[in-house]
Parts: structure tokens; C-alpha cells; sequence
């Protein structure tokens, strides 16, 4: 590869950090040229790649967005395991969820996580890229691929023996099944990251939320044992944190019992995206 397309990645890198949302009505046809001009060398275009996301305006048509999205996948073949690369793909994927273009979001997301996927050195890394992937599916309304995300970072957890690590993950998990209706799969993970928790404010969260749990569920009586063991480690040293959990209480309280709709719901919703004719 001669210096040329080198030379010129590195002096729109330079315009860029100058120019801002203006550089882009400037460069906007050159761009991907000197990206594929500069594969060859996929560390001067990875650079490029990353930083460009955040300079673009929020109305850039989707086809653009796409070409340079492929751009890339071509990188990201190059250079599978660059965090560099990865970085931009979780910039992409925030733009493009911003601007509403789901699915071209759920694709950035699923290229970040892949970088991380190669490494597998780092679960907090991958940790965080599934639940920026999950933003996206949450924008979607596919709850049953935000649950799916959340069991991937609990099984990387639990395959780096992380034990702080599976704590966070099952309480999410369990905060997920609250939220889609199963009450009995919440307890279950609540009650096991109750287990792993060291920290006395992260049990207090995760006793509060299983005391939910286990109201929604109809325990009631077991459910204020949860409570106040939740209370008992919060009182003097985190007030406003034992209000909260006071406040839920008074919550739950004062609403009838729900309909138990949220399992089925999610059910209906993979077997609709299983079905072609429900395809977006």
C-alpha cells in the first residue's frame, strides 16, 4: 500500500476533530473511498470508522449508513479482534438506534459483540456490548431477545467464574422476568443472586426486588420478610434507599393483583417473529 490513502484517513481524522457536524456536508462522497482506498491497512481505516459515528447528523439516509456499515464488516474481517473496531460499532449502533434504524442498530450491536465473542477475555467487555444490544432490541419491542441477551451475560459470568459478575446477571434476570410476567423464574433468579451478593446495598436491591416477585406471585407473607431483611440492611446507613423500598410496599399494597398477561404476551411474541408473515 503506498502512503496516499494513509495520508489521507489521517487528515480527515485531523478535519474531523475540528470541523464536528459540519465536516461531514464536506466529506460525506469522499468518505467511503478512502475508506476502502485505506483496507489495505485496516488499522489507519478502523480509526476512521470509529470516529465518524458521533460526527454524523441525525438525518444521514439510511442507505449511506448501511454502505458504511459494510465498510465495516470488510474491517472487522481484516481485524477481527480490534476493540478499536469494536468501539466504532457500538458508536454506530447508538447512532443508528437514535435515529430510529432498529435494524441496522440490532446488526452494529451483533458486530461489536462478535469482536468481544473472538477475545473472550474480558466479561465485562462482552457484558456490555449485550446489554447495548439489548437497547436496541428493547426499542424494538423484542423482549424475548432482550431476556436472550441478559442469559448470554450470565453465562459468560458464570463461565469466567465471575462471582460478582453472576450476581449482577441474575438479579437483571430476575428484574426481566418481573417485568414480562414470570414471577416464578424472577424468584428463582433473585433468590440465587441473594445468595452471591456480597455487598449489603446490592442484597438490600436484589431482597426488594424478590420481595416483589414473591407478591406478584401471591406469597404476600413471605414477601414481607423479604422486605424487612431488605429494610434491616438499609436503615442507618441508606435511608432514602430503605424510603424507596418503604414506598414499594405502599405500592403493591394499594393496587389490586394483576393479570398474570406478560409470559404469554412474550410467547406470542417469538412465535410472531417465527412467522414470515409477521416479518418487519
Amino acid at each position: 500500500m503506498s502512503d496516499e490513502p494513509r495520508h489521507e484517513v489521517a487528515r480527515l481524522r485531523r478535519e474531523l476533530r475540528t470541523a464536528g457536524h459540519d465536516w461531514f456536508d464536506a466529506h460525506r462522497d469522499e468518505l467511503p473511498a478512502a475508506l476502502r482506498a485505506a483496507l489495505a491497512e485496516p488499522e489507519a481505516a478502523v480509526a476512521l470508522f470509529a470516529d465518524v459515528w458521533p460526527a454524523l447528523p441525525a438525518d444521514v439516509d439510511e442507505t449511506w449508513s448501511r454502505a458504511l456499515l459494510d465498510l465495516g464488516a470488510e474491517l472487522a474481517a481484516a481485524l477481527p479482534t480490534s476493540l478499536l473496531l469494536a468501539t466504532g460499532f457500538r458508536r454506530a449502533a447508538v447512532h443508528l438506534r437514535g435515529r430510529g434504524a432498529h435494524r441496522l442498530a440490532a446488526v452494529a450491536g451483533m458486530r461489536e459483540l462478535a469482536v468481544h465473542r473472538l477475545r473472550d477475555d474480558d466479561p465485562d467487555a462482552a457484558a456490555d456490548a449485550l446489554h447495548d444490544l439489548a437497547a436496541t432490541y428493547r426499542a424494538q419491542g423484542r423482549l424475548h431477545k432482550v431476556v436472550g441477551c441478559a442469559d448470554e451475560v450470565l453465562e459468560l459470568y458464570l463461565l469466567h467464574d465471575d462471582r460478582p459478575g453472576a450476581a449482577r446477571a441474575l438479579a437483571h434476570l430476575g428484574e426481566l422476568m418481573i417485568e414480562v410476567g414470570r414471577h416464578d423464574s424472577a424468584i428463582k433468579y433473585l433468590s440465587r443472586a441473594d445468595k452471591l451478593f456480597e455487598d449489603s446495598a446490592d442484597r438490600a436491591r436484589t431482597l426488594a426486588s424478590l420481595g416483589r416477585a414473591l407478591w406478584l406471585s401471591g406469597d404476600r407473607a413471605v414477601a414481607h420478610r423479604r422486605f424487612n431483611r431488605a429494610l434491616a440492611l438499609l436503615i442507618g446507613t441508606d435511608d432514602d434507599e430503605a424510603q424507596r423500598v418503604r414506598d414499594l410496599v405502599a405500592g403493591l399494597e394499594s393496587v389490586a393483583e394483576p393479570v398474570q398477561q406478560g409470559h404469554a404476551d412474550l410467547d406470542q411474541q417469538a412465535d410472531d417473529e417465527a412467522d414470515p408473515r409477521h416479518a418487519r
